[in-house]
Formats: C-alpha cells, sequence, structure tokens
C-alpha cells in the first residue's frame, strides 16, 4: 500500500519506519520551515530504526512539496501534533482525488473539529478519521534515525459519520493490525490518556522539568503517589462524560495496563512497572501540555459543562496553567461550539456522530 505520512516529527519517523519495514511504500512529508527534520532521509532515501524494531526502512520519498507526496497514494495518515491538523489538512484539500480518506495519528477531537473546513471549501465528500492515541512510542535520535521503544497492542479508530469506520479499518488493518474499529468519535475523543498524564505531571514537576528537560524522564521521574491522585481526578471526570455517551472505555490505568502489558493495583504503581515508558524523555514537553489542555481538557470540561457534570479538577489544572504560561487556555481552546455540538443533548450528540 502506497501511504503518505504528513508530519515529520518522532511519531511520523516512527510510522514511517514500522510501516516501511513492514514492505508498505511510503513517503514523508514536513513543512519547509522543518524541512532539516527529513533533510538526510530526502537525500538518502533511508530512515534508520533502532529498538523494538531493528533495521535500515526504505522510504519512497520526503520533501516539503505536498502536491508530490499526495501523487497516487492509498492512504493518507497525519502524524503532527493536534494545531496543525487544520493547516495540513486545507494543504492538502486542491490535491486530493474525490470521497479521499485522510486519518489523523492523534485525533484530539480531529473528526468533528475538521467539518467546518471541509464544508467551507466544498470537499464533504472526505471522510475524516481519528485513533485514541499513537500506535508507537518513538524518539527521533537525529534526522534519519528514529527509535522505537513501545508498541501498543491494541489501538482504537473511528470515523466520521460512524458508518465509515469498518470501511477505513479495513483499508488500514494491514499495515496497523493493532487497529480495531470503534463505535463513533465521542470513543476516540474521550478515550485518550496524554491530557490526563501530561498535564498533571508536567505542573507537578516545573521546577524538574525547567532545570533538565532534555534528561526528565517523564512517566518514571514525574510521577508520585499523590500526582497519579491528580491523574485519577482527572480520569473520574472523563469517565462521567463515558458513561453519559454509554460507552464502553476503560480507565487510564486500564488502559495502559492494556496497551502495554503492564501490572499494578494503582495508576503510580502502573506508570511504575511500564516497560516501554522506562527512560522515555518526553520531547518539548511543554507543546505537548498546550496541546493537551487546548485540544484535550477544554473540549472535555465543555462538554461537561454543556451536560451538567462537575470538572473541578480539570477546570483547575486549565486555570494554573494560564497562569503559568500567561495564556487564556479557556478563552482558546477548543470548546462544544467549535466541536459543532452546542446546545445539544447527549442523546442528539450520539445521534450526530452516528448519522448515516
Amino acid at each position: 500500500m502506497k501511504i503518505a505520512i504528513l508530519g515529520g516529527g518522532s511519531a511520523g519517523q516512527g510510522a514511517a519506519g514500522c510501516l516501511a519495514l513492514g514492505g508498505h511504500d511510503v513517503r514523508i512529508y514536513n513543512r519547509i520551515e522543518d524541512f532539516e527534520m527529513i533533510a538526510p532521509v530526502a537525500e538518502s532515501g533511508k530512515l534508520k530504526v533502532s529498538g523494538v524494531m531493528e533495521g535500515t526502512a526504505k522510504i519512497q520519498k520526503a520533501s516539503s512539496d505536498i502536491e508530490t507526496i499526495l501523487s497516487g497514494i492509498d492512504c493518507i495518515i497525519v502524524t503532527a501534533r493536534a494545531f496543525a491538523h487544520e493547516p495540513i489538512v486545507k494543504g492538502c484539500l486542491p490535491y486530493l482525488e474525490k470521497n479521499a480518506t485522510i486519518v489523523i495519528f492523534t485525533g484530539y477531537w480531529a473528526a468533528l473539529r475538521l467539518q467546518s473546513l471541509l464544508s467551507e471549501y466544498q470537499r464533504k465528500d472526505i471522510t475524516i478519521a481519528e485513533t485514541t492515541l499513537l500506535p508507537l512510542i518513538s524518539q527521533m535520535v537525529k534526522p534519519g534515525h528514529v527509535k522505537i521503544t513501545g508498541v501498543k497492542s491494541k489501538m482504537r479508530i473511528t470515523a466520521y459519520p460512524a458508518s465509515k469506520t469498518l470501511q477505513v479499518h479495513k483499508k488500514l488493518s494491514s499495515a496497523f493490525p493493532q487497529l480495531f474499529p470503534g463505535k463513533n468519535v465521542l470513543e476516540t475523543g474521550l478515550e485518550s490518556f496524554n491530557p490526563a498524564l501530561h498535564v498533571p505531571i508536567a505542573l507537578f514537576n516545573l521546577g524538574q522539568l525547567e532545570k533538565k528537560i532534555d534528561s526528565f524522564e517523564f512517566y518514571c521521574d514525574g510521577v508520585s503517589p499523590r500526582v497519579a491522585k491528580i491523574i485519577d481526578g482527572v480520569d473520574a471526570e472523563r469517565m462521567s462524560l463515558i458513561r453519559e455517551f454509554d460507552l464502553d472505555l476503560m480507565t487510564v490505568r486500564g488502559m495502559l495496563q492494556d496497551y502495554y502489558e503492564t501490572e499494578g493495583d494503582s495508576t503510580y504503581d502502573v506508570l511504575r512497572n511500564c516497560r516501554a515508558m522506562k527512560g522515555y524523555v518526553l520531547p518539548n514537553p511543554f507543546n505537548y501540555v498546550q496541546e493537551d489542555l487546548l485540544y484535550g481538557l477544554v473540549p472535555m470540561a465543555s462538554i461537561c459543562d454543556l451536560l451538567g457534570f462537575p470538572a473541578d479538577t480539570t477546570k483547575s489544572l486549565i486555570s494554573s496553567w494560564s497562569i503559568v504560561n500567561s495564556v487564556d487556555y479557556w478563552g482558546e481552546g477548543i470548546k462544544v461550539d467549535k466541536l459543532g455540538i452546542d446546545g445539544m443533548s447527549s442523546k442528539e450528540i450520539v445521534e450526530l456522530v452516528m448519522k448515516e
């Protein structure tokens, strides 16, 4: 299968390396401002892969020219961060054939967020699908060399509308066999554990992160029993929405156990015992925090407000980071109006995402 990876950072190069080693025809796009991240791959056509996968992956093309990357492609995967989803998809629209499918790794409500863009450009024929998280844990050792430290055993994928999910899953299942079809995009929007982990861990380790940002083992050094308690508090508010929408989703602790086959009787124990996360230094952690606030915790708290559920822990984290960074995250974040669900009941929201 011919696959275009849009986003040439750690996640994109990890996915590209995994797919190319698996025999797929892979192309990588990165914007011209960050071309140096894929320059060695563009020059040599090769990507070194180490970690739980080893080898030299053959990359058919690496470029900042999105038109050439998209030519003749079977599937488009966006691995860029959430704030880049809209400009990347907008840049694709002139070159996409009718009824194309774009898959966002990780979604952050992308399937709903991007509907207004598709309407604006009269491209409602395009299907937007999303996953809960990235299927791999990967780090870019240097441009042209990616280290894959973990592979999730399961990963949910959904599309908007839900009637397109099985079609998208069938297309991608050979490339990522751990993918399985979900019920609707409410599942992938609410299932991600990134916001519940990144935001409190970074806040309560702010001093340590600022002192040793390039060596701080985020999930191991950053989690204490009390920090884990905050994670559980955010998770409880997330689970209230999950029950309201009648979704069959696990707690953060349950997902960590399921994805990484790790054990423990508490969130703290599970994180400490997770082999895939040992030694992992989260790149640009403050960028992750901004992403998780704007596209993760703000939409979750906004939906809680819409449906009348408390979200005190989540809102406290949003307010705290707004003070730390002098940014009005609540004002700038993705709320129900941008998701196209403002004024709806839980039943109406479910009907929207399940529509034919």
